[in-house]
């Protein structure tokens, strides 16, 4: 009897620990995903980015199984794994790209400031005359010079 109520005790102990086990994966709580506006660009960037290592290394591990064995399906998995690497390759490009066009607009609107600036300050140090302030200003300034004119010089 002590072999039937091991057992028994077998049973129930493994009996109550995938209860306990059910009540824990019960007791899992989800994690809400929250994420701060200010560190999308980042989390996209990280995550991209190791995505991507992640379907590369992926890619090299298939690529050497369907050398070995081609089967279509795996062929086919293979085309749609790169294909999906791609994307998310030319998604990181795009985004690289819209940064360095962002930063190459500032500074040329920041150039463009200053030279207009730059031009202002040069206007407001032109004098500006009209034409009768110019005539007046000559005749004032002026040197009399005494001549005498003979008929000879006529």
């Amino acid at each position: 009897m002590s072999e039937e109520s091991d057992r028994e005790n077998t049973v129930k102990t493994l009996v109550d620990q995938l209860r306990e086990g059910n009540t824990l994966a019960k007791k899992v709580e989800k994690n809400e995903f929250n994420l701060d506006p200010v560190d999308l660009e980042q989390f996209i960037l990280n995550n991209s980015g190791r995505l991507i290592q992640d379907s590369m290394d992926t890619i090299d591990n298939i690529k050497q199984y369907i050398i070995s064995a081609p089967e279509p399906e795996d062929v086919h998995s293979l085309a749609e794994l790169y294909k999906a690497s791609t994307g998310a390759l030319e998604t990181l490009n795009k985004i690289f790209l819209q940064q360095k066009k962002s930063e190459t607009t500032i500074k040329v609107k920041t150039m463009d400031i200053e030279s207009k600036t730059h031009l202002a300050e040069h206007k407001q140090d032109k004098l500006t005359f009209t034409r009768e302030e110019i005539f007046e200003q000559l005749l004032n300034s002026g040197k009399v010079i005494e001549a005498e004119i003979s008929e000879e010089d006529v």
